[in-house]
């Protein structure tokens, strides 16, 4: 055998034991930045409810990014991490991306048909400013119970 072959041999076999051992269950969380912003509708913080970060494209990911809104209508977002053994574990901020982002308002389960894409794509990068989310004036009216999410009139 030819020491070109030898090599070649030798290169694919630590290239395959590579990839072998980073798919063992080894999986490391991506690097996290802040994501923090305001939540507001009408020009008034949102005190309720929480928003989802879905990738843009949507693509298959081992994480999940929300951020519960607090009453004053700030948020900071939080990545859920799953790896392929099942283990998860919450960490704060978001992968580095673009994300479509949904807000939810506060349910007990039995409603549908609340929640609300909104129009702009963000970016989270290392150096991410605080972000103002606004809500349309006009929110879908959903099913099942009474809305808990505006001033009753």
């Amino acid at each position: 055998m030819s020491a070109w072959l030898r090599s070649l041999i030798a290169v694919c076999g630590c290239a395959a034991a590579g990839l072998l051992a980073g798919c063992s269950g080894g999986e490391r969380v991506p690097s996290l930045h802040p994501v923090t912003g305001t939540l507001v509708r009408e020009g008034k913080s949102v005190g309720v409810g929480g928003l989802l970060f879905v990738p843009e494209p949507a693509t298959n990911t081992p994480f999940t990014v929300n951020a519960p809104v607090q009453p004053d209508g700030t948020f900071a977002a939080q990545t859920l991490w799953t790896a392929r053994d099942g283990k998860s574990e919450t960490r704060p901020g978001a992968p580095a991306g673009r994300y479509r982002v949904v807000y939810h308002p506060p349910s007990d389960g039995s409603k549908s048909g609340l929640e609300v894409n909104l129009p702009d794509v963000v970016t989270v990068e290392p150096n991410t400013a605080a972000l103002r989310l606004a809500l349309p004036a006009e929110l879908p009216g959903g099913q099942g119970m009474e809305r808990d999410d505006v001033p009753k009139k």
